[in-house]
């Protein structure tokens, strides 16, 4: 299974296909504008990593990691931002070899460790960076800004 599966660098031509796999993730239809710009900037940002998982040749898994140098640490760390594979490709280990290339660009960057989030309903997301070694260790408050 892990031979049909191959992790690279997401490039400007994966843009449509990032653009599904987010309005997926978060289950909405989000401004194309916005999104292209955004994903133009951050493509070339020294500080994004974006990856995309192919199956069989397809594009159909995402991840972003974000470089962050924060006074309470140390070392840069990172926030992994997003993480999608659309539901018919879950299960088949996509997201896994996502996390571990993410984690190895961590350990290549000198990263002192992946912070993430997720939603509070997303149980499925939960369990699955459990079994990955994640620690449920903060918790996290958001305030819209009108």
């Amino acid at each position: 299974m892990m031979n049909d599966i191959v992790i690279r660098p997401a490039e400007p031509a994966d843009q449509s296909v990032v653009y599904e796999l987010i309005c997926d993730l978060e289950d909405t239809k989000l401004d194309f504008e916005s999104f292209k710009s955004i994903y133009n900037k951050n493509i070339r940002s020294t500080e994004v990593v974006y990856l995309v998982a192919e199956y069989n040749k397809a594009v159909v898994g995402f991840l972003s990691i974000h470089v962050q140098r924060i006074l309470h640490h140390t070392k840069p760390t990172c926030e992994l931002q997003e993480l999608n594979v659309f539901n018919d490709y879950r299960s088949l280990g996509i997201g896994t070899a996502l996390m571990q290339e993410a984690e190895r660009i961590a350990k290549e960057l000198g990263l002192e460790e992946i912070e993430l989030t997720t939603k509070v309903f997303r149980k499925r997301a939960q369990e699955f960076y459990n079994r990955l070694g994640y620690i449920n260790s903060h918790l996290k408050f958001v305030k819209k800004i009108d």
